[in-house]
């Protein structure tokens, strides 16, 4: 979950942001377009355990 919408996003790569234009309890998901093209962005209810995970580029787990 990250604390602001990243600059660059690869098409079709999703990232998870927390954002005053959605309601309580709900994050902004924002998905890369190809150029030409504008970022999908909506909000969608928060899963319980994604409020303590943090983003990471460096180990990913399954």
């Amino acid at each position: 979950m990250l604390k602001s919408e990243p600059l660059f996003l690869a098409p079709y790569e999703v990232a998870f942001v927390q954002s005053t234009l959605c309601p309580l309890g709900q994050v902004l998901k924002v998905t890369g377009a190809i150029r030409g093209l504008h970022r999908r962005k909506s909000c969608m209810p928060m899963a319980p355990d994604m409020a303590s995970e943090e983003a990471s580029l460096a180990v990913a787990t399954p």
